[in-house]
């Protein structure tokens, strides 16, 4: 297991259990406390950061040009969809187009402008969807810490399991091809279906041996589908396959100890997504799960 990430859902409220508490964390959470919670994540064995393209990483990532801990792993997570549609219901689409376009220099809204839009007109939505996701993900490449490595670029799980839904590997395939061919990164996926995932890659002959994938992973199956155990015979055949676990504390449900005792019977994952919420947590949790890889 090498790649200890630390998860953003703290950060940008979002909480599974219980909405007043996210929002109480984002009350007393500011930039310069999350950089602070970073450092000590990233002091105490965590290797890189996993984060939804929501617009607060982009004050993280800048402050972070000025920590010591500058050189490590990015693992953005795109589309925002809670947050387009928040957007978009309160300044329309318009006001959306705009929020997308600010975070570009001129060159990069004329190339994303024209690309799209030329897609549009040959009526080629894969054009259209690579165009959108250049958009998206500029503000972030352009913001990040010189030393810091885009590591890989991670679908959403909204839109990784649609395409499950619809059997439409095209779709994943062009994502993948994407990321690889323009950031020179591993494509990555979030899903709550990782046998579904595995399956359609597999039936569709689409490579598994680069591509990064995050799943939940839980002793009482929380997000996972359709079973643990189907989960775990799945992961035991993924050997070359990155493969993060997310959701480890079942939202809460658990507590770090139980967690970490499930997660050390999995012996293929090479990697945890743990989110933190303070400076103490990021250290007991990050000291926890280094202490568990040196066994």
């Amino acid at each position: 297991m090498r790649n200890l990430l630390i998860g953003d859902n703290s950060f940008i409220g979002v909480s599974h259990l219980s909405q007043e508490r996210a929002r109480e964390r984002i009350e007393r959470l500011d930039v310069k406390s999350i950089v602070e919670i970073i450092e000590a994540a990233l002091s105490n064995g965590a290797t890189g950061y996993t984060f939804s393209t929501h617009p607060l990483n982009l004050r993280i990532l800048d402050a972070l040009h000025e920590s010591r801990f500058g050189a490590l792993d990015l693992y953005p997570i795109l589309p925002y969809a809670q947050g387009y549609v928040r957007l978009a219901n309160e300044r329309g689409m318009r006001g959306l187009v705009d929020e997308f376009l600010s975070r570009l220099s001129l060159s990069e809204k004329v190339k994303a402008t024209l690309q799209g839009g030329l897609s549009m007109l040959r009526s080629e939505p894969v054009g259209v969807i690579k165009a959108y996701l250049d958009v998206e993900l500029a503000g972030y490449v352009n913001v990040k810490p010189q030393n810091a490595k885009l590591r890989s670029v991670l679908l959403h799980e909204v839109v990784t399991d649609l395409c499950l839904g619809f059997q439409d590997a095209n779709l994943l395939d062009a994502f993948a091809s994407h990321i690889r061919e323009k950031y020179h990164a591993n494509p990555g996926f979030v899903t709550y279906n990782l046998v579904n995932l595995v399956n359609l890659f597999r039936k569709s002959s689409l490579a598994l041996d680069d591509v990064v994938i995050m799943t939940p992973f839980n002793s009482i199956g929380y997000q996972m589908s359709s079973t643990v155990k189907s989960c775990e015979a799945c992961l035991s055949t993924l050997n070359e396959t990155e493969v993060i676990a997310m959701s480890v504390m079942a939202g809460g449900y658990l507590n770090l100890d139980q967690a970490l005792d499930y997660i050390q019977t999995l012996p293929t994952l090479s990697g945890v997504a743990l989110g933190v919420s303070s400076k103490q947590h990021a250290q007991e949790g990050f000291a926890k799960l280094g202490r568990l890889l040196s066994k």
